[in-house]
């Protein structure tokens, strides 16, 4: 007979959502479902503010792994399902603890109960009380000791309605908002270190993102597409159902060299792909775009220069890093799992024809008339009918 485990799956701010709790809920457990697909016999269920999931021992920590990666989810912990007995519990958590005594020589640790049961006749404090009390007596010679502030190991009931669980972690989630609940944008994705990180914080409010990658094969080789491939389908790991689309850019590129100011290349550069994107965006249902812009980084990212591209476009724009530094965006970027291929060594369509001086406070006015010089309507129709659409679902 197989032994199981439980999964116990935490969100908090879909706790706030009233009215609309049901919904971010169903999502969320969906979602949880779509995570778990090939892994035969989970079973999800939502209890009292809680998604469980009944799981084959085996599988328990691939679970997890898993489960990481879906936004929404507070923490998760591998638990059993028991009788509220003191002895039982007690008797679990001896098994846990004795392992570590061994190997340590002393440890410090607690026992803390939530009890939503409030028909449970002992409260979470003689809860904590009696468990612990008995671990101690069995253990205190091998040089256990209680400690509520500083235990290095936590032993947590959960005593509910329908079941009581018994756990000793807490996989830390990604929270935030189940994917699906807030709609679709698209990003314009990049090879660097900045986009895949708003891409993900945007996941992670729930938004299903697709992304645009405006490619030059031409000038640049196929380094820079390969490596925005790659990074589109780490970045789908979190969501699951994402595209990317391939704008070749490298014309547009070409007339803005050949017949607009040098110094506002760049600009010029991005409000093309504004364009193209929002575009883009309409025909495929999405409600926004998503960049990774930090005020002052670059030359491009003045307010003036992005007051200068935005403008070109009806639709909201959403800047995630707006207010972030460099060392924090790196570190989301580590912890994404996106950082080791953004360093690697390829140019992206930006930096073709870089001018020596790019402007950092152009003037729309001067902007519209470079525009005017070469036919940007017909190139950006002919970029859009050129696009290549990648699904990421498929393996890459």
């Amino acid at each position: 007979m197989k032994e199981s485990r439980t999964l116990l799956i935490r969100y908090d701010e879909i706790g706030l959502k009233g009215k609309n709790r049901k919904y971010f809920e169903n999502r969320l457990a969906r979602n949880i479902r779509y995570a778990l697909k090939e892994i035969e016999g989970v079973r999800i269920e939502k209890v009292h503010g809680r998604i469980l999931g009944r799981v084959d021992r085996k599988d328990a920590d691939e679970c997890v792994q898993r489960l990481t990666f879906v936004p929404g989810i507070a923490s998760i912990s591998i638990g059993v399902s028991m009788e509220p007995d003191f002895d039982k519990m007690a008797e679990w958590g001896i098994g846990l603890i004795r392992p570590k005594l061994d190997n340590l020589g002393q440890l410090k640790f607690c026992v803390r109960t939530r009890r939503s049961n409030k028909l449970f006749p002992s409260t979470s404090t003689e809860i904590d009380f009696e468990v612990g009390s008995r671990i101690m007596k069995a253990l205190s010679y091998k040089g256990l000791s209680v400690d509520i502030k500083r235990a290095e190991f936590v032993l947590e009931i959960e005593i509910g309605p329908q079941e009581t669980l018994v756990f000793d972690n807490r996989v830390p989630g990604l929270r935030g908002l189940p994917v699906g609940s807030s709609g679709q944008v698209l990003s314009l994705l990049s090879g660097g270190i900045d986009s895949p990180v708003s891409t993900l914080k945007l996941i992670a409010r729930g938004c299903r993102v697709h992304s645009v990658f405006f490619d030059n094969r031409t000038f640049l080789g196929r380094g820079g597409y390969d490596k925005v491939v790659r990074l589109a389908h780490i970045l789908n790991r979190y969501q699951g159902g994402g595209k990317l689309y391939v704008i070749p850019f490298q014309d547009i590129q070409v007339a803005i060299r050949d017949y607009c100011s040098d110094a506002n290349r760049v600009v010029l550069y991005r409000r093309m792909m504004y364009r193209i994107a929002c575009a883009l965006a309409e025909s495929k249902n999405c409600q926004g775009l998503v960049t990774g812009e930090s005020l002052g980084q670059v030359a491009s990212q003045t307010l003036e220069n992005l007051a200068a591209v935005s403008c070109v476009v009806p639709m909201s724009v959403f800047r995630p890093l707006i207010g972030m530094n460099k060392q924090e965006i790196i570190a989301q970027a580590k912890l994404i799992g996106t950082y080791d291929i953004s360093i690697e060594p390829q140019p992206d369509c930006c930096s073709v024809f870089m001018p020596d001086h790019p402007a950092t406070r152009s003037k729309i006015q001067e902007l519209e008339a470079d525009e005017k010089c070469f036919p940007w309507e017909d190139l950006m129709a002919r970029a859009m009918d050129a696009v290549e659409t990648i699904n990421l679902d498929e393996p890459g």
